[in-house]
């Protein structure tokens, strides 16, 4: 491991930190907030029991404020096009129920699509069509062009970062094709941000969440409109939520009026936490770890690396060759050996999966003992 990880902006991601006896190798289900962030949310918890939810909320308002302008810049939309949810869920629930769709609209989809996102769509009443890829995954641009000569979906979803495996997708230069046949582009960025570059996509729609790269709460989302659609989306909202929005932006039509606005606040810190870091730096030093990664896993007996080994993604996957039960071995990791990986099933992108994982998803403060001790405790699971 470089020697860099602990000087500079990677003291961030550990004198910052809670000590931890447990070695943390799931980023991408959830990461640990920083002693700051922590601080953030108890303290605004305490100032709510002080003086009242409502008066602390209002008493946050610039906090909360700055947080969407950081957050429009990270995930390219401007700051009135930022709303809070409670999670990427909800926020693509949030999407669907008030973008102009009709029933039988069709979505664009890439093989890799997250399970769930599927099912929503299909809630809707919406039709996928899956895009054109190259033989890792990834939408193949040239492809998609004449893909959009035959047939003009309703939108184009994309997940720009994969949960399962390590794939990344174009999403510049599919948002710039997008952009020529006049078709909106969705991201679900919940494993990009604080991961990849989302904001050169300019998308007409993103959403997130906090408890992943970022590192912030838990039960906080982000939903991202671009300008070009907050005056066409139709928010089905009660006279009440319009009365409380006033004259501000349609965005904020879509947030739950009952938040978790300490978590909010503990959200805001960990974006600040974020830029300070650099996010190209972070970055870079992700994709890093996705690679020395699968390098210290790859010849680990009973276990085959899954996709694209040079994928500029922090997830790795391991796909078992000798019929282990990918749970049991998560559950044996975290029992006997204090590692916290991840149980990748099938229905997390049913359309590429044809059976269970092992998920490794490092932060920045990875170090090579922690990769040294899973691959040892492998062949044992």
């Amino acid at each position: 491991m470089p020697s860099g990880i602990q000087n500079g902006s990677w003291r961030l991601f550990t004198d910052n930190r809670l000590d931890a006896s447990y070695v943390h190798l799931d980023v991408a289900a959830a990461g640990r907030s920083s002693k700051a962030t922590l601080r953030a949310v108890t303290t605004h918890a305490k100032r709510e029991a002080t003086v009242g939810a409502y008066v602390a909320a209002a008493e946050a308002s610039s906090v909360i404020e700055k947080g969407r302008a950081d957050l429009a810049g990270l995930l390219g939309v401007e700051p009135d096009g930022i709303a809070f949810t409670q999670s990427a869920t909800d926020s693509l629930a949030a999407l669907l129920r008030a973008w102009p769709l009709s029933l039988g609209d069709t979505v664009a989809v890439a093989q890799s699509e997250w399970g769930p996102n599927l099912d929503a769509f299909t809630d809707r009443g919406l039709r996928t069509a899956p895009l054109p890829v190259d033989g890792s995954g990834a939408v193949d641009v040239d492809s998609l062009r004449q893909f959009f000569v035959v047939m003009m979906p309703a939108l184009v979803h994309l997940t720009p970062v994969a949960a399962h495996r390590p794939l990344v997708q174009p999403v510049a230069e599919v948002a710039a094709a997008c952009r020529e046949f006049g078709i909106p582009l969705w991201l679900d960025a919940a494993q990009a941000l604080g991961h990849a570059d989302v904001a050169s996509a300019r998308p007409d729609a993103v959403y997130a969440t906090s408890k992943k790269w970022l590192t912030g709460p838990r039960g906080v989302g982000i939903l991202g409109v671009g300008s070009e659609w907050l005056r066409r989306l139709r928010p089905v909202v009660s006279e009440m939520a319009r009365e409380n929005v006033g004259d501000g932006s349609p965005v904020l039509l879509l947030e739950p009026h009952e938040a978790h606005v300490a978590g909010r606040v503990g959200l805001c810190n960990a974006v600040q936490e974020f830029l300070s870091a650099g996010p190209s730096e972070v970055w870079g030093r992700l994709a890093e770890v996705g690679a020395l990664t699968r390098a210290a896993l790859a010849d680990v007996p009973g276990w085959s690396v899954v996709g694209d080994v040079a994928a500029p993604s922090a997830i790795t996957a391991l796909r078992p060759t000798a019929g282990q039960d990918v749970a049991a071995v998560r559950s044996r990791l975290l029992s006997e050996h204090k590692i916290v990986t991840t149980a990748a099933l099938p229905v997390r992108a049913p359309r590429d999966m044809t059976g269970p994982y092992l998920r490794i998803s490092p932060h920045v403060d990875v170090t090579e003992e922690d990769l040294k001790k899973l691959a040892a405790a492998l062949p044992a699971s």
